[in-house]
């Protein structure tokens, strides 16, 4: 009940910070929306840039990143079979 109670008492509060602002729910919702599309444009424009840069980099480091983890797994895989047989 003291929770219920609570969020009344603060959904009154900020009601009447908010009408003596002149905001509604709308206006924070379309501010909210257009700071994201803000920042979403300028981290487009921020590493936009690098997007090829990155295709180019990965054509080689995937594969040897690959053949990297394929030799790690292997190796464990063969030391735990001679772990096994014992001494």
């Amino acid at each position: 009940m003291r929770l219920i109670l609570s969020l009344l008492f603060w959904s009154l509060v900020v009601g009447l910070v908010m009408a003596w602002l002149g905001w509604s729910p709308a206006d924070l919702a379309d501010h909210a929306l257009d700071m994201l599309r803000t920042l979403l444009d300028w981290m487009d424009g921020l590493l936009g840039w690098t997007w090829p840069y990155v295709r180019q980099g990965a054509i080689v480091v995937l594969p040897v990143a690959g053949l990297w983890l394929l030799m790690r797994f292997l190796r464990r895989r063969h030391g735990a079979r001679r772990d096994l047989r014992g001494p």
